[in-house]
């Protein structure tokens, strides 16, 4: 990095002062001008560039459709980095917005933005009636400070290398709060659903359940690997502008990487790709839905993700007698079999299996005192009642899935978890079901995605100050 002297200073501003003129006498329109206010010798680093590209991209951000950007410029000085952009807007509004841009958060003292108009005037904070800025370190007007002397060069030094370390930070924050908040609660469901127990004929904290090829362990390495695809999915929700159906097809290319990340993880195991399927989707429902009304209940959530896979039975299972038969999924031949429609049908009708029975039986269950892990097992029999499980089907018959529901019903009529009869009733459950090889992956999936929408609709209350 060059170390730069007051001559090469002095010289830089010249320059950029007769670009600005240049382009002002152009195109007879305002300017903008971007600098960084680096103290010291060395003015100019990777992250200094960085920093004043960030400046210019929210100006580009602020600017959207209202103001015409007709040029810009960038220069890569040993003084500094530097950007002109030639704006046709009012002087006033472009000076209040780049005011708002330097005071956007503790790195963004370091942006220094001017407004000139299009005869040559400068824009100043105080024509505005704006306060002027601060000094770095003591919050006083800076042009005291500096006539004054009042801070060393290098207490402002530290100071200025305080905020670029700020700035590096917030740089490597792709997504808005709310993407982060809803990837996390969708892990967490993930793992929470592996967690609880007993989870008759699943895997557990306990066992393995009707399983031979997977763990506890390979489920917690299952939902690390997809936990960047949760991320995704929540983004891929929030920035979505268009119609919730034009939605699906940028999921399922993040569902296809993150099937590829799962089997890599558990060596080529199988273990939540529905849950993919089904958390992803309806983790971009959460985002589309509070981007659009800055909340998202459950029912709001499941009304999005019906809109989402509007027309996917019709799509894709309708018209499976004319595909080939070989190359079917165990879902798509269960349909030709049973008329089931599996998760397809159960996104595109809203997921009637959480909205009157999972989420509702959740919420009461905990009410009541339950503990969490209890409360996921109640809720789990609870989905086993009404669920169309292609899980069990796929494995067995539709004579055994009705068993499996006829076994929950008088679960859930002794009480469930809330009794003691349900309790041990339950325990032997877990150990028939393993005895019969009978997996419950669907009513698991389901449950996963109950309790995501549990912490959505928990956290929008608690921000409403309801809980």
């Amino acid at each position: 990095m060059k170390q730069i002297t007051l001559e090469d200073v002095l010289a830089a501003k010249e320059r950029l002062a007769s670009l600005q003129a240049e382009l002002r006498c152009c195109y007879q329109l305002p300017i903008v001008s971007f600098t960084a206010n680096i103290p010291g010798s060395v003015k100019d680093s990777p992250v200094v560039r960085q920093l004043l590209q960030t400046a210019v991209n929210r100006f580009r951000t602020i600017a959207g459709s209202s103001i015409d950007i007709v040029e810009e410029r960038f220069m890569y000085w040993p003084t500094g980095p530097a950007a002109v952009l030639v704006a046709d807007g009012s002087p006033d509004e472009l000076k209040r917005s780049c005011i708002a841009i330097e005071e956007a958060g503790f790195h963004a003292r370091l942006f220094d933005i001017d407004v000139f108009s299009a005869d040559g005037r400068q824009i100043s904070r105080s024509t505005l009636g704006q306060r002027e800025r601060t000094c770095f370190l003591c919050g006083e007007p800076a042009v005291l400070c500096r006539r004054s002397n009042k801070h060393t060069l290098e207490e402002i030094k530290a100071n200025v290398q305080a905020r670029l370390a700020a700035f590096a930070a917030t740089a490597t924050d792709p997504w808005p709060q709310a993407v982060w908040d809803i990837g996390a609660w969708a892990v967490e469901a993930m793992l929470m659903e592996a967690a609880c127990t007993p989870a008759p004929g699943l895997v557990d904290r306990d066992n393995a359940g009707a399983h031979n090829d997977m763990d506890f362990f390979t489920f917690l390495m299952s939902s690390s690997a997809l936990a960047g695809s949760m991320f995704r999915c929540a983004a891929a929700g929030y920035r979505h502008g268009g119609l919730p159906a034009e939605l699906l097809p940028v999921l399922r290319y993040i569902g296809k990487d993150g099937e590829a990340r799962m089997m890599k993880a558990t060596s080529g195991v199988n273990t939540q790709k529905g849950l993919l399927f089904l958390l992803g989707i309806l983790a971009a429902a959460a985002a589309y839905t509070l981007k659009q009304s800055a909340t998202a209940t459950g029912e709001q959530i499941l009304d999005t993700a019906a809109a989402m896979a509007q027309g996917i039975v019709s799509r894709e299972l309708a018209v499976l007698p004319a595909r080939d038969p070989v190359r079917l999924t165990a879902g798509e031949k269960l349909y030709l079999k049973y008329g089931v429609t599996g998760i397809r049908g159960e996104v595109e009708s809203g997921i009637p299996s959480i909205r009157e029975h999972g989420l509702p039986v959740l919420k009461q269950v905990l009410a009541a005192g339950l503990s969490l892990n209890d409360a996921l097992v109640h809720t789990l029999v609870s989905l086993m009642t009404v669920v169309e499980d292609t899980t069990i089907l796929n494995r067995h018959s539709m004579k055994v899935l009705l068993d499996v529901k006829n076994q929950a019903k008088w679960i859930m009529r002794h009480g469930g978890m809330l009794a003691g009869t349900g309790r041990a009733k339950i325990a032997e459950l877990d150990e028939l079901f393993i005895a019969r090889n009978i997996s419950p992956g669907g009513v698991a999936d389901l449950l996963a995605a109950t309790y995501f929408l549990y912490l959505v609709e928990t956290s929008n209350a608690e921000m409403a100050g309801t809980i």
